[in-house]
C-alpha cells in the first residue's frame, strides 16, 4: 500500500468539503445532502455524530440555539393575540456548529479513502 494520496482521493475529499461548506454557509440542505451522499458509508456515522455534537453544544450555557423559543397566546378562534421570541443563538454557537458539520463530512471522506485503500491493498495481497 502506498503512503501517497492519489489525485482522485484529494479531489474527492475536496469535493466533499466544498459541498459541505457551501451547504452550511448558505444554510442550504441540498449541498450538505450531496456531501453526505458521496461520503457514504462513513457519513452514516458522521451525520449522527454531528447532530450529537450539536445537541451537546446546545446544552452549554448561553448557546440558546432555538431562536423560536418564547411564549404566546391564541384566542379560541385561532387568532394569535400575543407572541414573544426570546433571543437569538449565540454567535459562538452559530460559528462552531457549521465548522463541526463540515469537519464531520470531510472526516467521513478521509475515512472512506483509507477504507478504500485498505480494501485495495487486501485485494492486491490476495492476487499475489
Amino acid at each position: 500500500m502506498t503512503r501517497r494520496w492519489s489525485v482522485a482521493s484529494t479531489v474527492y475529499v475536496i469535493a466533499a468539503g466544498v459541498l459541505a461548506t457551501v451547504g452550511f454557509a448558505l444554510a442550504n440542505p441540498l449541498p450538505i445532502l450531496l456531501a453526505a451522499l458521496i461520503t457514504i458509508p462513513c457519513s452514516v456515522v458522521a451525520l449522527p455524530a454531528y447532530y450529537l455534537a450539536y445537541g451537546l453544544l446546545a446544552q452549554l450555557p448561553g448557546a440558546n440555539p432555538s431562536s423560536s423559543s418564547g411564549s404566546g397566546s391564541v384566542s379560541s378562534d385561532g387568532t394569535v393575540t400575543s407572541s414573544t421570541a426570546t433571543g437569538m443563538a449565540a454567535e459562538w454557537f452559530t460559528t462552531i456548529t457549521p465548522i463541526v458539520g463540515i469537519g464531520a463530512l470531510v472526516a467521513a471522506a478521509i475515512a472512506n479513502v483509507f477504507i478504500a485503500r485498505a480494501f485495495a491493498a487486501q485485494r492486491n495481497r490476495r492476487a499475489h
